[in-house]
């Protein structure tokens, strides 16, 4: 007698419970690698627009900074007119304290005898004329002029005798010298 047993049935019920189980966890893994690539996406997006943010913030200081050093161009460009300024101002200080003290040491470079009627600066070039009683007074005041200080290049020009001045005869004179400024020293 033959029995009629189907021992197929139950392995094709667990064929089939292994494909409907392999297509679950094959869905769930897709699920998940969606949901990892998802959020993977997500981070790198924001991590982009943070970077994008600190560009920007990189920019704006760059053009913060290129306005301030266009600024301090300007306020050293205002500072070195000034100084220029200033140099030329200290130096007409100095030119117009020169004259007063060459003014002042005149005095003690012409003897008594020596007149002088006109005095010519440019500069430091400096020139005299004038009349004298006598030749010695005349020499007296060259000899001051070569032994002065502050003086050089003293030159004496020309010497005139026997010039018709206030109804006496006066020798007049014409020198010339310059000034020893710092630049000399």
């Amino acid at each position: 007698m033959l029995h009629s047993i189907n021992l197929l049935p139950w392995r094709e019920e667990r064929r089939a419970s292994r494909q409907k189980r392999f297509i679950l966890l094959m869905m769930l893994g897709g699920a998940i690698a969606l949901l990892i690539q998802w959020s993977v996406g997500m981070y790198l997006e924001q991590q982009q627009a943070m970077q994008d943010e600190r560009n920007h913030y990189l920019v704006r200081y760059g053009v913060r900074l290129d306005e301030q050093l266009n600024q301090l161009k300007v306020v050293e460009g205002e500072h070195q007119a000034l100084l220029t300024r200033l140099a030329v101002i200290e130096q007409l200080q100095t030119q117009r304290n020169k004259t007063t003290d060459f003014m002042n040491l005149l005095p003690q470079l012409i003897p008594h005898g020596v007149y002088v009627d006109k005095l010519k600066m440019n500069g430091r070039q400096i020139e005299l004329a004038g009349i004298s009683d006598s030749t010695s007074h005349l020499a007296t005041m060259l000899d001051n002029l070569e032994k002065s200080p502050v003086l050089t290049n003293v030159e004496m020009h020309s010497i005139v005798h026997g010039t018709a001045r206030f109804a006496s005869k006066y020798q007049s004179y014409r020198v010339s010298f310059s000034l020893i400024g710092e630049e000399d020293e």
